[in-house]
């Protein structure tokens, strides 16, 4: 079994709102969204936690244009997991973003 961390990217929507929350541990991601103007960070890991992960809240007028979003953020174009409106993209040791299945 591997014991390393995985790197995902967790997205889900407010209740029928604008607003979005983007949860990830991945390097890659939390520098995207530092760098977006309209992206604010919400909540982090507590102090002493094995794993660090951060939440970003975004406004996104339209669910297709948020869905397109997490797409170009995480680098995947068709390996989404869909479960109770809440998107899931997982890193896989060659850099690249995949699902799991």
């Amino acid at each position: 079994m591997d014991k390393r961390i995985k790197k995902v990217t967790y997205m889900w929507r407010e209740l029928n709102d604008e607003w979005y929350r983007i949860q990830t541990n991945s390097p890659t991601v939390i520098n995207k969204l530092k760098r977006r103007k309209g992206a604010s960070i919400c909540g982090s890991t507590t102090r002493g936690s094995t794993q660090y992960w951060l939440i970003f809240r975004l406004q996104y007028k339209k669910p297709s244009t948020a869905k397109q979003s997490f797409k170009r953020l995480t680098g995947c174009k068709n390996n989404l997991t869909v479960r109770n409106g809440v998107y899931r993209a997982e890193a896989s040791t060659y850099g690249s973003l995949q699902t799991d299945n």
